[in-house]
């Protein structure tokens, strides 16, 4: 049979079964020829060239040779240096071949896998380059070690410390923080190869410092500590025998005995009934015997309780001092001692006494007073006495007090205490007065006259306290029509500047300022006061004085301007123009005219104003006067006013503190402390300058205003006292 479905040739075969029923026949094979089959829908393919075996595996071993020729000449010989040396080395990331100690890699980046026992494994980066001989140096971590410490006297303590410095700093740990310490035997794991300093101690032991080398490697190394004994023996015995020995209160036994001390020494107490106590501090140099004197114990002291009434009294004992009563006293017996009692404001008491061996006895003695006699006189006649502050009643009255050191205070509600320490004097009457002053009154008294801000200035104390009259009168010469008189009352003391702030004093603030010049005279020396600066400018000056001494400030600021005042503040400020007005023209009950008084010419040189020396640069001048200086004068340089304050009506004008307004007052009444209004677009300007000559601004009630600075404006500060 032939199978032509898969289009080759098969092995034939053939079956035959015969029947039973029908007999077997031979009949002659037909003729088997092959015919001619094509597969419905299929078409005759073409045969595949066989490869021949020879000509193939000559062309691959020459790709393959040439791949390794190639290789061989573009790869770089590399030697890898492990530390230690036994460590295994495993190169990956591409191909390489390992040839005596060398290894063949191509440049590019590689990674090489490190294993030594005792190290961290690591793995490293490597990075080939076209060089012909490389070498690399592969450095593995070493296992931390451990110290597995016994000592031969247990418990010790031990610590263990860095050698030195920087291999605690190599290491990134403190020692403390690696809590490397604790009691024998123990051990201590996980300790970086290096050198270490082991400290052993124990009590009564000398301590060690042994340095240690630890190997790492995560091996265990055995440390053995022998301390040596800081102590010796020493053997003691008393005379009578059968005594208690103590060192450092802690029980030995009875004498005789031998006992073990320190070197450094310790306290050794002896006690027997009936008999003084022993002490002494004693040592024995370590490892030695010793034998200590014989010990006689002295029979016991008697013991007297000693009190007096009252009590505190200072207790003497055969002229030596012992202490106060009460006070248990140790006396040595059978033989006469002497005692005496002192307190201060009563007579002393002597007692002489014996006491047996082992008594206790109380003796308590009433000290006699030694009195003297007060009077006291007081107003408020109501005020009330305490002395050494216990109440006794009002404050006018006799009374007698001991002979020492007695505390007086009288006091009454809304008024300030008065103190006073008075020792009476036994047969003597004394007689105290005192008047006491209100709360305020004190306050007022306390007060310093003078005070220096911090840029330098002086400041004087004023009180004026009185109601007088600003403005000038319509009659008089020269007024104008802002100077309206009204009342007005100061209350509050305040201080204001001697003299006008200068460049100087000024330059502590704001150092780059200039004053500049006018017509060539220089305006800028030092103690010249400084101009060309705004209000503003002068508030904020206030405000850093303020700062310097830590008061809260006048003025208020916010976003750079000043908006408000602080009137309860006691900071620097400028003066009010109340406050101006007063201290430049309030003499002897009545407001002055001119700075000089209530002529139309100085006499004297008190003003630096507009004349003759300064002709030359101003197109006005006074000039039936001179006072020296063309532009503004130093300040204090002439005659100061009747306060003694100077250039208040000459030299430079000067900003005041209120804002310019001419209705101020206009109702009538009378206007206490005034600060002037609480907006306004001008600021007061008040005094004359270098400048003026002219009979308006020479008067003191010349009222000008301004928003910008000027060559002749400056200012002088001032502050409340309270």
């Amino acid at each position: 049979m032939t199978d032509n479905n898969t289009g080759n040739n098969t092995e034939s075969y053939s079956s035959e079964t015969p029947s039973p029923q029908t007999p077997s026949l031979e009949t002659p094979s037909p003729e088997i020829t092959p015919i001619d089959f094509t597969p419905v829908g299929g078409s005759q393919k073409s045969r595949r060239p066989q490869l021949r075996p020879l000509p193939t595996l000559i062309a691959v071993s020459l790709c393959i040779a040439a791949a390794l020729l190639w290789f061989l000449l573009t790869a770089r010989s590399v030697e890898l240096k492990p530390s230690p040396p036994t460590a295994t080395v495993e190169v990956s990331g591409g191909l390489s071949f390992h040839l005596g100690g060398r290894y063949l890699l191509r440049p590019g980046e590689f990674q090489v896998l490190l294993n030594a026992p005792g190290y961290f494994q690591s793995q490293q980066p490597l990075l080939v380059n076209k060089g012909d001989q490389q070498t690399y140096s592969l450095t593995l971590e070493k296992m931390p070690g451990h110290l597995a410490i016994s000592s031969l006297v247990t418990p010790a303590k031990i610590n263990l410390q860095y050698a030195t410095p920087a291999l605690a700093e190599s290491s990134g740990t403190p020692p403390v923080t690696l809590n490397w310490q604790g009691e024998t035997p123990l051990t201590l794991r996980d300790i970086p190869a290096g050198s270490y300093i082991l400290q052993a101690e124990a009590e009564r032991y000398f301590s060690q410092s042994i340095p240690i080398d630890v190997e790492g490697l995560d091996i265990t190394q055995q440390i053995s500590i022998d301390l040596q004994p800081a102590w010796g023996q020493l053997h003691i015995n008393s005379k009578p025998a059968g005594a208690d020995i103590l060192v450092n209160g802690k029980s030995q036994g009875r004498t005789p005995l031998q006992i073990e001390l320190l070197e450094s020494g310790e306290g050794v107490t002896l006690q027997l009934s009936g008999h003084k106590e022993w002490q002494q501090i004693l040592s024995v140099p370590a490892g030695e015997q010793r034998e200590w004197p014989l010990i006689k114990l002295q029979p016991a002291d008697g013991v007297l309780v000693f009190d007096s009434q009252p009590q505190g009294a200072g207790i003497t004992h055969n002229g030596n001092y012992l202490g106060t009563t009460p006070l248990q006293i140790a006396l040595a017996p059978d033989s006469p001692q002497q005692l005496q009692l002192t307190l201060n404001g009563y007579y002393p008491a002597t007692r002489s006494l014996s006491i047996a061996s082992g008594e206790q006895r109380e003796l308590k003695i009433t000290l006699k007073p030694k009195l003297g006699k007060l009077k006291i006189s007081a107003q408020p006649a109501d005020a009330r006495l305490y002395i050494n502050g216990v109440a006794k009643g009002r404050a006018n009255q006799s009374l007698k007090l001991l002979a020492r050191p007695q505390r007086i205070e009288i006091r009454k509600a809304g008024y300030t205490s008065h103190f006073a320490t008075l020792t009476p004097q036994p047969g003597v009457e004394r007689t105290l007065r005192v008047h006491l002053n209100t709360v305020a009154q004190t306050r007022s008294a306390s007060i310093p006259n003078t005070i220096t801000a911090p840029s330098g200035q002086t400041l004087k104390l004023f009180r004026p306290n009185t109601t007088f009259t600003l403005g000038a009168s319509r009659r008089e010469q020269g007024r104008r029509a802002n100077e309206i008189q009204r009342q007005v009352k100061l209350q509050r003391p305040f201080y204001l500047a001697s003299t006008e702030v200068t460049n100087q004093q000024y330059h502590q603030f704001q150092r780059e300022h200039s004053s500049n010049h006018a017509s060539g005279n220089t305006l800028n020396q030092l103690n010249q006061p400084v101009v060309s600066v705004t209000w503003a400018s002068a508030a904020r000056f206030c405000n850093w004085l303020s700062q310097q001494q830590g008061l809260a400030p006048f003025y208020l600021e916010e976003k750079g301007d000043i908006t408000s005042y602080a009137t309860g503040s006691t900071g620097y400020r400028l003066p009010t123009e109340a406050e101006w007005a007063w201290a430049a023209r309030w003499q002897k009950g009545s407001m002055a005219k001119f700075p000089w008084g209530q002529k139309r010419l100085p006499t004297k040189k008190t003003s630096n104003i507009a004349d003759r020396s300064a002709a030359k640069i101003l197109p006005r001048v006074l000039k039936g006067y001179n006072d020296g200086f063309a532009v503004s004068a130093p300040v204090a340089s002439l005659i100061a006013n009747n306060k003694g304050l100077y250039d208040m009506g000459g030299n430079v004008a000067e900003w005041v503190n209120d804002y310019y307004s001419i209705a101020a007052s206009a109702a009538g009444g009378v206007a206490s402390d005034p600060v002037g209004p609480t907006k306004g677009q001008f600021k007061i300007v008040r005094g004359a300058s270098w400048r003026h000559s002219g009979l308006t601004e020479l008067r003191l009630s010349y009222r000008d205003y301004s928003d910008s600075a000027r060559d002749d404006l400056g200012f002088r500060i001032a502050r409340y006292a309270e």
